[in-house]
């Protein structure tokens, strides 16, 4: 019986399995909430049509594709052509319209594994850090429902990890489908781009040598992103006749992302501001907000679902962008390795020392350059340019965060019984706010005096 129990105690073979129970869970709610109205009735109105948060905007622009009309321009198409041939091959219905989220997030698990194992150098610390992300509730919903988030994150992920593998021209087109699913994803491929320049540049011992390679290396995979992103949009742009070349199509972008401004009416800085137009009143939940664990931001009800059992409200359907143990986690992860990450940086381009491919140093300066073009790039866009944000933004965090606390976890002398309780923790809270809950599921939250 040993070689068949050691198989399945192999951290290969836990993600598989976690990957099936991921997958399972997700189109086991696939359907939930569905329309009540059909299809061509929720093309120009959003009222019991059963979307979940941005599906408004996404599932009601696909539906105009379909009928041949470019829309939802402001955003790249790729993730929106992904759900468009879903419903052609499928009908229109909620399994299609959330289907490539589904697909997109669930693969995403075993690739976290592949970067965590590459850039840890432990199978069981990165299987640690695939079970941190895929306990994330917030991270789950993002994944489930038909929004650009989940795609583009797949394929950054796979994009960094093909960068660390060597296969550089295949992770150029990976990441040129990422930023393609999703504008800011233009971030996160320049930070893998600029941390492969800083790994591979070992030519010459000095500062400048070193400087002057990792430069060229950003130019020339940074250009051949941008070519590829640009061959895109110019299919798009042939196929819907948007526009006249895909360079009108990156304007407009641009110029529609840098009019999304809030006015800060009511400033509670550095947390949050109340912003004040004909609608009403708005809380702009301000990126520090969104790793804070006493008084951060009230949790975004993406849908919600409310009725009364035994006079007391519960919700059988409850879609929550909602920060979880691992939020607050990022002040750990990033007093150990942020520090040491510049430090890295700074050493490597004086040429006191390499980049590591793999290990902690690794680990340290992988986080730290992700965290720059992930969280913190929204600092200034949001205090300084005040440019709308949202905590559901923190996703694209999530998997290198979970890196990082899986490695100061298992490799930086922590008792063993800190993980059992981080995980513990992390899977409670996927419990209490799990967004489809059965009666069975909400009589055991009464029970146990957990909200429901």
């Amino acid at each position: 019986m040993r070689p068949p129990l050691s198989k399945l105690s192999q951290p290969k073979t836990v993600v598989i399995v976690l990957t099936i129970i991921y997958i399972v869970l997700k189109l086991s709610i696939i359907n939930t909430p569905s329309p009540e109205r059909p299809p061509q009735e929720c093309i120009e109105q959003t009222s019991g049509c059963g979307f979940v948060f941005d599906e408004a905007h996404y599932v009601r622009a696909v539906r105009k594709m379909i009928n041949g009309e470019a829309a939802n321009n402001e955003h790249p198409p790729l993730a929106k052509y992904l759900i468009m041939y879903s419903i052609l091959a499928l009908g229109d219905t909620p399994l299609s319209w959330r289907l490539p989220s589904v697909i997109s997030g669930t693969l995403t698990l075993p690739v976290l594994y592949l970067l965590a194992r590459r850039l840890i150098g432990d199978g069981m610390a990165a299987l640690l850090s695939v079970l941190l992300f895929a306990l994330d509730v917030t991270g789950f919903n993002i994944s489930s429902i038909a929004i650009l988030d989940a795609p583009s994150l797949f394929f950054a992920l796979l994009g960094a990890y093909l960068f660390i593998a060597g296969r550089r021209y295949l992770g150029t087109i990976v990441l040129a489908a990422s930023v393609l699913s999703k504008t800011s994803a233009l971030f996160t491929a320049l930070g893998i781009i600029i941390y492969d320049a800083l790994v591979t540049s070992r030519s010459g011992g000095d500062a400048a040598s070193r400087i002057s390679h990792s430069m060229r290396h950003i130019v020339f995979y940074g250009l051949l992103l941008f070519a590829l992103m640009t061959a895109g949009l110019a299919v798009y742009d042939a196929h819907f006749q948007a526009y006249p070349h895909p360079f009108a199509h990156m304007d407009f972008i641009l110029s529609y992302h840098s009019s999304l401004r809030f006015n800060c009416a009511e400033p509670h800085l550095p947390l949050y501001c109340v912003h004040k137009d004909n609608s009403g009143k708005t809380v702009v939940d301000l990126p520090l907000n969104w790793v804070l664990p006493i008084g951060g931001f009230s949790p975004m009800g993406f849908y919600i679902v409310t009725v009364l059992i035994d006079s007391r409200e519960q919700h059988p359907i409850l879609y929550y962008g909602i920060q979880s143990p691992l939020w607050w986690l990022f002040w750990i992860a990033a007093i150990y390795s942020i520090p040491f990450g510049l430090r890295h940086i700074i050493q490597h381009l004086r040429g006191l020392k390499n980049l590591p491919y793999s290990g902690r140093e690794a680990v340290d300066t992988f986080f730290t350059i992700w965290v720059v073009f992930n969280y913190l790039i929204y600092f200034p866009l949001a205090y300084l340019l005040s440019r709308w944000v949202y905590p559901f933004y923190f996703y694209f965090t999530l998997p290198i965060l979970s890196i990082a606390m899986a490695d100061i976890l298992t490799r930086r002398d922590m008792p063993s019984y800190v993980t059992w309780i981080v995980v513990g923790v992390q899977l409670m809270w996927f419990f209490i706010y799990y967004p489809v809950r059965s009666e069975e599921h909400m009589a055991l939250l009464r029970l146990l005096g957990l909200p429901a």
